[in-house]
């Protein structure tokens, strides 16, 4: 017979840790709209 414990998650706060670089990370995109990447459809 196995031995059951309860287990107990230790979850932590969520916190920023970085700056938004959302700008700059879409600098490059071949397409963006709204503040979104644009990429082609895959399914139709």
């Amino acid at each position: 017979m196995a031995a059951v414990q309860d287990i107990v998650l230790r979850l932590r706060e969520d916190a920023v840790s970085e700056p938004n670089q959302r700008e700059a990370n879409q600098r490059s995109a071949p397409a963006v709209e709204a503040g979104l990447f644009l990429v082609p459809r895959v399914i139709e």
